[in-house]
């Protein structure tokens, strides 16, 4: 019998697809939404319908308010994101897990 235990983490990543930034402070801006788990760190990007980038950020909470990384609104619409996330482990390295997907920003 030993008393050392040895369990691995439960790495979590959630986004939704809808987000307002219109100042109600209600879905006001576009992050993951429980805690997420387990993020060492990570890179977030986000595309127009044409495919130009239209913001990124190294946030863990992402926390886009709708705006170009310049500071621009941004028309309400679709866009695309890709995100590389890299997760604490139990294991000597770190796990890394790449999403893409969409949402829709609404004013």
């Amino acid at each position: 019998p030993s008393n050392t235990v040895c369990r691995d983490n439960c790495p979590m990543f959630v986004l939704p697809n809808v987000f307002t930034p219109n100042g109600d402070n209600k879905n006001d801006t576009f992050q993951p939404l429980e805690c997420p788990a387990f993020v060492q760190s990570l890179e977030f990007k986000a595309y127009n319908r044409w495919g130009a980038q239209v913001y990124s950020t190294k946030d863990v909470n992402i926390n886009w308010g709708g705006k170009t990384n310049g500071g621009k609104d941004l028309a309400a619409g679709q866009y695309y994101y890709e995100v590389t996330i890299y997760f604490e482990s139990s294991q000597k390295q770190g796990t890394e897990t790449s999403m893409k997907g969409w949402v829709q920003l609404l004013r």
